[in-house]
């Protein structure tokens, strides 16, 4: 990430480090989404390119290992149980982070760029503190964590720096050992993967041309049109994605479209489209010759989705503002097949996401599990006997996938379809009865689960 400096340009790493610092403050003080702040923070600044790197990797970094970071920090303290402001706290994190996890930046830039940033602040009598903390990381053995055999739970929370209901929900689905090999998974960042536009071009066209403009990428594993590119590629600055020839996705998520069997010439229904992704896989899968009603409640939201698509230029799609839960547009038409992505706790994508760990919790899981059900309904009501709904989800907790589809089927309205038949994808993928699921630990992906439903009355 530091290797080498941008001819023509000065690089100014105290500023990328002042900008982390007050994004991951202002997301602490729940001032907005992480993302969203990070965005406008670039926006409004000329970074360079390293400088941006070094931004996105501090406000992902700090997040993905908080808890542990945050045990180091109590344990450094002359004072464990002093209450510190969220900005010290913050800048503590950075530091702690760079020191620890970012071995190619020297000690003393760590603790020197971090000490002066509080400094420059209204915090600055918190400055000696800081100091203080910092060089005890630099020059001394790192406090122990809690011991597995004391407390497996608590000991694995930390280790893995996941929230605690986390992790008791993954031990009791997936046993203590996977468990810890699935949040030591999502803990390490996720590589960067294109999916071909096959409208326009093919992967291996595709690859042929990324590599003549020197830019390095590789065909994935288990998405036909998964292309993944080399660390430190934006794919925004590169012609392909630029000329629609691509577009960013997760190989995990490129399995989802073509599990409803789209056709052409069917009408066929997103119900939670933005920011479109999957609408647009599926216009790749029937030649742009069907009708995809694209539907997202965030006026916002669909306005990007129809840029993008725009890009691609996929012509099959129509993007609506509505909520999935109520579709009069569809009450007098039914569609052939339905995709349900449902909002979730977003628990499988928590490597691009870290900051997910800390703003979910198991209250909020079981407002999500009925908003699930609830948009299962609505979409089965569009839908004519024999007709398709596939239920997916970026979640790898059981209670918002297996358990849904569990309830739905119990109400004697669907049958469940085997996604095993008619595909070349390993066997692990899918589970015994014919369910997807992708994990990080097993296939180098996002979590992702999905069910087919055919609805029989």
């Amino acid at each position: 990430m530091l290797k080498k400096r941008e001819p023509g340009r000065r690089r100014h790493p105290d500023r990328a480090r002042t900008a982390a610092w007050r994004i991951l403050s202002d997301w602490e003080r729940r001032k907005g989404p992480l993302e969203g702040l990070r965005d406008r923070a670039l926006s409004e600044s000329s970074y360079s390119h390293l400088d941006r790197a070094l931004i996105m990797e501090l406000t992902q970094g700090v997040p993905r290992h908080r808890l542990i970071i945050d045990h180091w920090i109590l344990n450094l303290l002359d004072r464990p149980g002093r209450d510190l402001p969220i900005p010290v706290l913050t800048a503590l994190r950075l530091g702690i982070y760079q020191l620890l996890f970012l071995h190619k930046i020297p000690a003393h830039a760590a603790v020197g760029a971090t000490v002066n940033l509080v400094k420059r602040s209204e915090f600055e009598g918190f400055a000696p503190l800081v100091n203080a903390v910092l060089r005890r990381a630099a020059s001394t053995s790192l406090p122990p964590v809690p011991e597995a055999g004391e407390d497996p739970l608590h000991h694995l929370e930390v280790v893995t720096s996941s929230p605690g209901w986390l992790v008791d929900r993954l031990v009791k689905f997936r046993g203590l050992a996977e468990a810890r090999l699935i949040l030591q998974a999502l803990n390490r960042p996720g590589p960067l993967t294109m999916r071909a536009n096959t409208l326009r071009i093919d992967r291996e066209s595709l690859l042929d041309k990324l590599d003549s403009l020197g830019v390095s990428a590789r065909a994935g594993r288990l998405s036909p049109d998964a292309v993944i590119l080399g660390s430190g590629t934006a794919p925004a600055a590169i012609p392909p994605f630029q000329n629609g020839l691509c577009t960013v996705q997760d190989e995990g998520a490129q399995l989802i479209a073509p599990l409803l069997g789209p056709e052409p010439g069917e009408r066929l229904l997103d119900a939670c489209a933005a920011p479109g992704g999957k609408a647009g896989h599926l216009a790749q899968l029937v030649g742009d010759d069907a009708l995809i009603l694209a539907v997202d409640h965030s006026r916002t939201r669909v306005r990007m989705m129809t840029r993008s698509l725009a890009r691609l230029r996929v012509t099959c799609v129509r993007a609506v503002v509505a909520d999935a839960r109520n579709l009069p547009i569809l009450s007098t038409a039914p569609v052939n097949g339905v995709l349900v992505d449902a909002p979730c706790s977003g628990t499988g994508v928590l490597r691009r996401h870290p900051e997910g760990k800390w703003r979910k919790d198991a209250a909020g899981v079981v407002s999500l599990i009925q908003i699930q059900e609830d948009l299962i309904s609505a979409a089965s009501a569009v839908l004519p006997r024999g007709g398709r709904l596939l239920y997916t989800t970026c979640s790898i907790l059981r209670e918002e996938n297996e358990d849904v589809v569990d309830r739905t089927l119990a109400r004697g309205s669907h049958s469940l379809a085997d996604l095993r038949k008619g595909t070349d994808l390993p066997d692990d993928l899918f589970t015994a009865r014919g369910e997807m699921r992708t994990w990080p630990h097993l296939h180098d992906c996002d979590g992702f689960y999905a069910a087919l439903l055919v609805k029989e009355t």
